[in-house]
């Protein structure tokens, strides 16, 4: 099963196919559910006039404010998400195997008040560890609970600790283009076994 990425996919194709008027939903759920699972991921304030999105980028409603809310990364839905502007942007350019101008990143912001799947804290590319078992190339498979996202520039990530057990907020993917700050809501708990 696919981790982090496959929500950053989501959403690195869905500006494309939003553009290009979506696709057909084969979704088992209602259109009425859908919406209301992508709403979840953020408050009414964002999520009630967001651009709604399934999980495979089908349209499923449009939008009159500038943020995008999702289904989920998968077709199980459980990860929805609302991110703005930049946080698309950023997206789309880490999807393309471009870079990213940490020292100047612009502030973007994105909600998944229903939690993700288990990430690796440490590595972006380290996403297809099944057993969540820490190794000595995988960096903390974590559960991170109900969270906000916030980009920033590095000269403030660097004043945060990258430990997510550490209690309040923690950066991901430390020392890489693609670090970026986590709030959680709930509790950050390990997915994998030490060993």
């Amino acid at each position: 099963m696919q981790k982090y990425l496959a929500l950053l996919l989501l959403f690195a194709i869905s500006s494309h196919i939003w553009a290009e008027g979506g696709a057909k939903s084969s979704s088992p759920y209602s259109k009425s559910a859908l919406i209301k699972i992508a709403m979840s991921a953020g408050p009414p304030s964002i999520s009630s006039d967001a651009t709604i999105l399934d999980y495979d980028g089908t349209i499923l409603r449009k939008g009159t404010n500038q943020w995008v809310c999702n289904t989920g990364g998968d077709p199980q839905r459980i990860n929805p998400a609302c991110l703005d502007e930049v946080w698309l942007a950023w997206n789309d350019r880490f999807m393309a195997g471009k870079t990213n101008d940490i020292e100047n990143q612009p502030f973007g912001q994105a909600y998944m008040l229903q939690g993700d799947v288990p990430v690796d804290n440490d590595v972006p590319a380290s996403y297809g560890m099944d057993d969540h078992v820490k190794g000595p190339n995988t960096g903390h498979f974590h559960d991170s609970g109900p969270h906000m996202m916030f980009l920033l520039p590095r000269a403030v990530l660097k004043q945060i600790t990258s430990d997510p057990y550490a209690g309040g907020s923690y950066v991901m993917f430390p020392n890489t283009e693609w670090e970026h700050l986590m709030v959680p809501v709930d509790d950050v708990k390990p997915s994998f076994e030490n060993r």
